[in-house]
């Protein structure tokens, strides 16, 4: 048994006898980073995180605690049960003895060392200079109360990639991902090598009016946004979603579903999917979006016995990805997946040569700012090229959009890439390339 799972029985015994009800979430986490700058790999560090935080009922109110050591059981208790004497009465239910015994994921002896020096060959392939970093994460997760324990051990890995023109510098094009294999995704590899060709490409290219618009998995991710944040039962109680009082009322187009739900067994890309979240709830897959309607909201307990109907497994401190005992359990998607039906895919160089006149954007700056208050995004192109006659011509001239996701998603929606992305900022998701409004001639 490790020191972790030594720890959680130890608290529940000294709970056990002492509290009405008790709740513990313990996690240690260990990152390894590679950074690289020009193609090189030139440092790496490494940190261990172990975090503790217990919740626990004592006549009728609630108390919590937070420790980062793993040799004062007591203590800890001590803390939350004097916390309990002034803390706010319980209203949330008990739950049913359902959650899942622990997970453990394979285990895996990859390297970030290994994965950052493919990311660096791409610097030989391409000709551009590639800096950023690679995180391989090792994580332990274990969730208890009086009824059951439950919990995750997985391996992860994060890139986080900037590859700059030699002669263009403008071109910056960032790349952000997550693999469970310490493996090149075959979508980064595509992106930079069809981006390599565009360093010679001459810089702050007004666009073309009327124009059709190609989006990048990072600003389709902006672009849905204020549709999965107003979807969280959080925003929709606190009265700030557009989208909650539009459940089942087509937005986007018709062949288009949202899903929550584990990566494909194999594939080795996006993120690991939990057993349980921190409330004890089995995870489950979850459609948020149905044929281009918002289906139904994400909940934690708390959120759904507010509303009074059952949780979805979705109630994380901070995410699935990053565990953060201090914050309070808020509903997190873990892993939305963007789904087209009746919409042709195609490859990138495709996508383009479609577009035949307009822009690309690669990603947006600020669009996340008003999210779940309004469909309209806010922000400024942080990378974008012009596109005539299926052929970049250059990177635009920076400027303020304000785009509309029921317009750019809904019935102008033309194609999507072959390819899907995982991209990780407030939220984390799959997601493709997106072409809008194709326009000939």
């Amino acid at each position: 048994m490790s020191a972790l799972a030594e720890y959680v029985d130890a608290i529940g015994e000294d709970a056990g006898r002492r509290c009405d009800r008790w709740e513990v979430l313990a996690i240690d986490r260990a990152d390894s980073v590679v950074e690289f700058g020009s193609g090189t790999p030139d440092a790496s560090r490494a940190s261990r995180e172990t975090s503790v935080c217990v919740r626990v009922h004592v006549a009728g109110r609630v108390g919590t605690a937070t420790t980062t050591r793993l040799d004062r059981p007591r203590e800890l208790i001590d803390d939350a049960v004097l916390s309990a004497r002034f803390g706010p009465r319980t209203r949330w239910p008990d739950r049913p003895p359902d959650a899942p015994a622990p997970r453990h994921g394979e285990a895996s002896t990859e390297s970030a060392a290994e994965l950052a020096r493919q990311v660096c060959g791409l610097q030989r392939s391409t000709g551009l200079a590639v800096h950023g970093t690679v995180t391989r994460t090792r994580q332990r997760v274990r969730r208890a109360d009086r009824h059951h324990c439950s919990g995750d051990d997985e391996t992860f890995f994060h890139l986080a990639v900037v590859a700059e023109g030699r002669r263009n510098p403008q071109l910056q094009l960032p790349w952000t991902g997550w693999t469970r294999a310490a493996r090149l995704p075959d979508a980064l590899r595509e992106w930079l090598t069809t981006a390599a060709a565009w360093d010679d490409l001459p810089a702050d290219v007004a666009p073309p009016s009327p124009m059709g618009v190609l989006l990048g998995p990072a600003a389709v991710h902006s672009l849905l946004t204020p549709l999965i944040v107003g979807l969280s039962a959080t925003t929709a109680a606190s009265g700030r979603s557009f989208a909650a009082d539009d459940l089942g009322t087509p937005l986007l187009h018709r062949g288009i579903d949202i899903r929550d739900e584990p990566v494909p067994a194999g594939t080795g890309c996006g993120l690991s999917y939990p057993a349980a979240d921190d409330n004890g709830v089995p995870t489950a897959a979850l459609t948020v979006v149905e044929n281009g309607a918002p289906a139904r909201l994400y909940h934690s307990v708390r959120t759904a016995a507010d509303l009074g109907v059952a949780p979805t497994g979705h109630g994380f401190r901070g995410s699935a990805v990053r565990r953060k005992p201090r914050q309070p359990v808020t509903p997190v998607l873990n892993n939305a997946t963007f789904h087209t039906d009746g919409v042709p895919a195609a490859g990138l160089g495709d996508l383009i040569t479609e577009l035949d006149s307009g822009v690309f954007i690669d990603s947006l700056l600020g669009g996340h700012q008003r999210a779940g208050l309004s469909p309209v995004v806010e922000g400024r192109i942080r990378l974008g090229f012009v596109v005539e006659h299926g052929k970049v011509v250059g990177t635009m001239t920076p400027a303020a959009v304000a785009l509309d996701f029921r317009e750019i998603l809904g019935s102008r929606l033309a194609a999507v890439s072959a390819r899907h992305w995982a991209v990780s900022r407030t939220w984390t998701g799959r997601l493709p390339f997106v072409l809008a409004a194709a326009r000939r001639p």
